[in-house]
Formats: structure tokens, C-alpha cells, sequence
């Protein structure tokens, strides 16, 4: 524990204790006065002896408890506070978790609120030491699935207050991250200048997710993991934390509905499980959840199964009252039942044949090129979900794949390109240059994407792979030696997948990850986005991308959790990051189905399991490598002041006694 002004209590205690005790050594006095009786003058003699300046001082509990107020008055004088935070001249940058697990309410109100107080202690000691009149500035930094600079490294304790007050919270995952990668050229400065290094407070539960591979470059910063949450036992929730809808191949109009479930609670959890369609219930399950060892939280899945050939808004929630409401419910718009119809353009692969109807599809049509570019635009496309007939006898495609031919116009069809692109501004595919390697590797791709999840690249051998030139919208898949060899491009409302090879030149074919991401592909694509199954739903700090075909100007708005809109252009409105779970909607007679109603889901392990982090391992960033849990500066007169209150009411009740006696 350090003062923040011991000389001004040093000053006062040498004049006020003397003073007290200067009290009890004064003499009074007396009149001299006749009384019939000597019984009195004991009474006197003693009266007498308690006033002598020149006796000792007697024990006396009253002046035992006036010293003791007196001391904790000085006390709180010389502003005590448990821990200094940093040195002058030093930057302080304050990193603070607005994820969805810090919407746990085991710290009242939440975790959030608990994280912000914790901010504002930090401000408050740094009013004493660093920013006031010299070099040091602080930066608030708040952080979810993405990172935002709140305020900027400043002195100002106004702004820096008004920052941290200003942090609202969200249902997004946790991404430390970012939040490292925005800091770091702020810790390369206070490097470069020779000063202090950079202190980084991270105010969080350690529910985040931590750099993959290399870590940010932080040059010695002065990394300290403030904790937020109770650990003293296991947090009481259980989350959905997995949700997917499937249409059975043969008989369309049977959807099964698969869960998982988890439970953090030290002790078995009986719960009900409740499925909705369109608002109305249609099955109660009783589960019973293990509890959580040694292993991780305790999990159990469920499977629902029923009848419905229509689209409809699936819910599956739980009535299990815990800490953190946002994983409770899941949600997913269900895809009218038909068979899905998708149309091969190029040359005759039998390995992409297979793995198509492998996929679940059950119409499968081929065309050369000629017979392509001969059809009419309007009969490729297929009736939308409020149209969509359970027998698929009509015209339209659901999926277009391009196999080693570009189509002389962007196709009207989401599509999927192995070894050619589509007719796209800024997007071409690069032959491999004569002085690369012939035989080349994946080095690297997203393996969390819709498209590659339980893909395994590792083995694939590519032979004159090319490259891939893209536009700044796109979403790079995976990369190789030369650049990027897979990416997602959306263009006037329309999803495309470009494969820079030729699959027939590789071994992928061969391995099984090659038809598990052909059904990916046909998952998401053919349900028009980023789906899983029969169904589609986003996750929070997903954009979203809505199909306004033929509309150029005009925004569109949503309401829900958290009300958003996005400007129409070239055919499509990207909407921004969703924030918080639940289901967004339009009355825009322009946005057809799905998306007139977008369902947004947490759907995560780790932000549901609310177990705080006791260290937090943040690559090189640190001597260590780890960041351990550090105090903050938290001023504490204020405890001596009610600690002197309470004395003072402890002395007045003896002095009250004494006179009544």
C-alpha cells in the first residue's frame, strides 16, 4: 500500500495529536466551595488527580478510541491506495472486453460494469502519477470480434472517463486479436523513442480468443491481465452452443434438427428444451446435463425430427434461469423443401460428378460451354423461398459450377469456379510465373469459414497452381506460395467461389476433405449465404450481405436487438457487423425471403463456458510470455473514513454510558 499525499497528513498529525492528548493533562478550575459533608471530598481528590498536569496519564478508554479516529481521519488524509500503476513519462494503453461472456451477470450488475469501474480506478490512479503535467498519455481501446479505438493516447481525464463510460456491450466473440494489432504500432513508438514501454491493460475474463500463429509485435510492452469474474465456483450456465437443421435426401420433407448443449454448473442440471416454428411450440424435451470436470464443461446433445415442406423460423431455446442469457436461445430460418438442382459447365470430371451428388443433389445437369452461353439468363435462376415448389421440376439452378471455363458475364447464380473466374473488376486468375516451383503446397486458409470447415489442406499437392487477383471486397479462402488460391467474392447480390487450379492437376480429389468441402459449397451456396444444412442464420460480428437485384440507390433498415440499415448499391446492401443475438427484420417490400428476417446467433463454447482466466498466454509479447493478473491503483480512504464513523458512534455510546452512570 503507497500514500498519494503523506505530507499533508504527516503536518496534520503533528498538530492534532498534541492537541488531543494536550486536553487530557489541562487542569480546571475550581471555586472553592462549603460543603456540609467530607464524604464529597474523595469525589474532589480524584477529580483532582485526573486534571493534574503533572500526573500520569491514567488508562482511559476514550481517549484510546478518540486517538484512534483521529488516526484513521489522517489516515484517509494521506489518500492511501493499494498499488502504483505506472512511472512518469510512461503511455498506458487500457483494453477493455465487451464480448458476450462479459454480459455474465455473477458480478452485479455485469462483468461489463465491472470492467468499466475497473477502467476508471486505473483512470483515477493515473490522475496521480502520470498524467497531469507530463509526458505520459493513456488510450481506450474497447474490444469484441473486432477492435475500436475509443479514444486516443491523451491526458485529458474528461475524454478518457467519457471513453470508458461510452463502451457498450455485445453478443460478439471475443478477439484479442485485434485489440493487440491496433496497439502495436504504439508500442513500436514508445520503443523507437526510447522511453518507458508501452503498459497494456487488458480488463477481461479471458474468455478471448489469442493470436494464431505470430503474435503481434509489442516490443516489450508491459502486458497485465486485470480479471474480471467470480472464481471462487464454477459459474452457473448452460449454452447452446451448436444448432443445424437437415432436410433427409429421399423424403425432403422431413427436417432433423441437432443441438449441443453445455453446462458449466458444478453439479448436474435438469432442464427443458422447447422448439419453435414461426413462434408457435412444437416439442419440450427434458435433458439432463452432466456437470463440469476436470475436462470442460459437462455436454449433451439433442435431435429433434418432424415434418414440415415449407420455410419457416426455427427457435430451440432452454428454461434453465443463468448467468448469461445470450446462448439460451438458437435460432434458424429452415429452407423450403425441394431437391436441389445444380448445373455443371466444362469439361467431364468424374471426380467432381461424384463428389457433387455425393452432396445430396439429385439433379445434376451438364452443358459445354456453347450450350451455356446460348441459354437465357432469366430461366438459370430458381424461384425464391417463399415460391420454392417441394418437387424441383421447373427450370433454374440452385448452384453453377465452372470447371476450367469463364462464363462471358457473371452468372445470375451463386457459383462455384475451379481454374477460371468469372468477368469480375479487380478479380483475374494469374498463371503460375516459369521461375516458381511446378509443385506447391496450401499454406494456409480459414479453416472456421462455412466453406472449409473439416477441411484439411495439409497434403494437397497443387501443380501450377496460379494465383488469384481479387478486389478489396473479397474474402481471401486460402493462400499459397505465390498468393491467394481460393477467395469469395460477392457481386450484384450473387456469391462466387473462385479455385485458382484444376483440381484434376492435384491429389485433393483423392483425400476425403475433397467432398466434404464440395458439400460445403452446396450448403452455402445453394441456400444463398452463409448457412449450415437446410437452414440459414449468422453469428454475431458477421455481416451480412442482402440480394436487392436491379436496385442501385435507397437504404434499407432493420430492427431487432439492435436496430441497423446499409446503403443499396450495385444490387446488395451489406449490413454491418451484427451486435446482439436474436432476429433482425425489414418491412422493405424490396428484400425477399430469407432475408426479410435474419436470425443471429452466439453459438460458442468458449464465450458460454464462463470459467475466468487466471493467465493469459500472449505469444512474445511479454519476457515471459504470459500475462499475469495485476492490480490496479484503487485509492482506499474512503474505508478509513467509515472506519473512523464507526469508532466515533463506538465513543459516544461509552461516554453516553459513563454519564448516565
Amino acid at each position: 500500500m503507497s500514500f498519494l499525499s503523506p505530507v499533508a497528513a504527516l503536518i496534520a498529525a503533528g498538530i492534532a495529536i498534541p492537541l488531543l492528548v494536550l486536553l487530557y493533562f489541562l487542569k480546571l478550575r475550581r471555586r472553592e466551595v462549603t460543603v456540609p459533608s467530607t464524604l464529597l471530598w474523595k469525589r474532589a481528590v480524584q477529580d483532582l488527580q485526573v486534571n493534574s498536569p503533572f500526573q500520569r496519564l491514567r488508562r482511559n478508554l476514550l481517549l484510546l478510541l478518540q486517538l484512534l479516529i483521529l488516526a484513521a481521519l489522517l489516515i484517509a488524509m494521506a489518500r492511501p491506495a493499494m498499488q502504483a500503476a505506472s512511472h512518469p513519462g510512461q503511455r498506458v494503453a487500457i483494453l477493455i472486453d465487451r464480448s458476450a461472456s462479459m454480459n455474465a451477470a455473477d458480478v452485479s450488475p455485469t462483468r461489463l460494469d465491472a470492467a468499466r469501474r475497473a477502467a476508471l480506478d486505473l483512470i483515477d490512479s493515473l490522475a496521480s502519477g502520470t498524467l497531469p503535467g507530463q509526458a505520459g498519455a493513456a488510450m481506450i481501446i474497447g474490444f469484441a470480434d473486432r477492435a475500436q479505438v475509443l479514444q486516443t493516447p491523451t491526458s485529458d481525464l474528461t475524454l478518457l472517463r467519457a471513453a470508458v463510460r461510452s463502451i457498450q456491450p455485445t453478443d460478439q466473440l471475443g478477439n484479442l486479436d485485434a485489440a493487440l494489432r491496433v496497439i502495436e504500432p504504439y508500442a513500436m513508438q514508445a520503443q523507437a523513442e526510447g522511453g518507458q514501454p508501452l503498459i497494456v491493460y487488458i480488463i477481461s475474463d479471458g474468455r478471448v480468443r489469442l493470436p494464431e500463429g505470430q503474435a503481434p509485435s509489442l516490443h516489450g510492452a508491459d502486458l497485465r491481465y486485470v480479471r474480471i469474474g467470480q472464481t471462487d465456483s464454477p459459474p452457473d450456465n448452460v449454452g447452446i452452443v451448436s444448432f443445424a437443421a437437415r432436410r433427409d435426401l429421399d423424403r425432403p420433407h422431413l427436417v432433423q434438427v441437432y443441438a449441443r448443449l453445455i453446462n458449466t454448473n458444478a453439479a448436474p442440471t435438469r432442464i427443458n428444451v422447447m422448439l419453435r416454428l414461426d413462434g408457435q411450440t412444437a416439442r419440450v424435451e427434458p435433458v439432463s446435463l452432466p456437470p463440469a470436470g476436470d475436462a470442460g464443461p459437462g455436454q449433451q446433445p439433442v435431435q429433434f425430427e418432424f415434418a414440415l415442406p415449407g420455410a419457416a423460423l426455427l427457435e430451440l431455446s432452454h428454461d434453465h434461469a443463468d448467468l448469461l442469457t445470450s446462448d439460451n436461445t438458437a435460432r434458424l430460418n429452415l429452407a423450403p423443401a425441394r431437391r436441389r438442382r445444380v448445373l455443371l459447365v466444362g469439361k467431364a470430371n468424374a471426380f467432381l460428378q461424384r463428389a457433387i451428388r455425393s452432396a445430396g443433389v439429385r439433379e445434376l445437369v451438364l452443358m459445354s460451354p456453347d450450350q451455356y452461353e446460348n441459354q437465357d439468363p432469366q430461366r438459370l435462376t430458381r424461384a425464391g423461398w417463399r415460391d420454392a415448389p417441394v418437387s424441383s421440376a421447373d427450370d433454374g439452378f440452385d448452384v453453377i459450377i465452372f470447371d476450367g471455363y469463364a462464363p462471358k458475364e457473371p452468372p445470375p447464380v451463386n457459383s462455384l469456379f475451379f481454374n477460371a473466374a468469372p468477368p469480375i473488376e479487380g478479380l483475374a486468375l494469374k498463371p503460375s510465373n516459369t521461375d516458381e516451383p511446378q509443385t506447391q503446397v496450401v499454406l494456409d486458409w480459414q479453416r472456421d469459414h462455412p466453406l472449409l470447415r473439416h477441411v484439411v489442406l495439409d497434403d494437397v499437392l497443387l501443380s501450377s497452381p496460379g494465383r488469384l487477383a481479387v478486389p478489396p471486397d473479397a474474402v481471401v479462402l486460402a493462400v499459397g506460395p505465390a498468393g491467394p488460391l481460393m477467395a469469395q467474392v460477392q457481386h450484384q447480390g450473387v456469391w462466387h467461389i473462385i479455385i485458382s487450379f484444376d483440381i484434376l492437376q492435384t491429389n485433393w480429389p483423392l483425400y476425403v476433405s475433397f467432398p466434404v468441402f464440395i458439400s460445403n459449397a452446396m450448403d452455402t451456396l445453394g441456400l444463398g449465404g452463409p448457412t449450415d444444412e437446410a437452414g440459414l442464420f449468422y453469428r454475431t460480428g458477421e455481416i451480412a450481405v442482402v440480394p436487392l437485384a436491379g436496385l442501385d440507390q435507397g437504404q434499407v433498415r432493420y430492427t431487432g436487438p439492435a436496430p441497423l440499415e446499409a446503403r443499396i448499391r450495385q444490387g446488395q446492401a451489406i449490413l454491418p457487423a451484427f451486435p446482439r443475438v436474436g432476429v433482425y427484420k425489414t418491412d422493405d417490400d424490396r428484400v425477399d425471403p430469407p432475408f426479410d428476417q435474419i436470425p443471429v446467433n452466439l453459438l460458442d463454447e468458449m464465450e458460454s463456458n464462463l470459467t475466468p482466466l487466471d493467465q493469459l498466454q500472449v505469444g512474445a509479447a511479454t519476457a515471459s510470455g504470459q500475462a499475469t493478473t495485476a492490480a490496479i491503483q484503487r485509492e482506499i480512504w474512503p474505508w478509513f473514513i467509515w472506519a473512523a464513523l464507526a469508532v466515533l458512534l463506538t465513543e459516544w455510546l461509552l461516554y453516553t454510558r459513563r454519564v448516565h452512570l
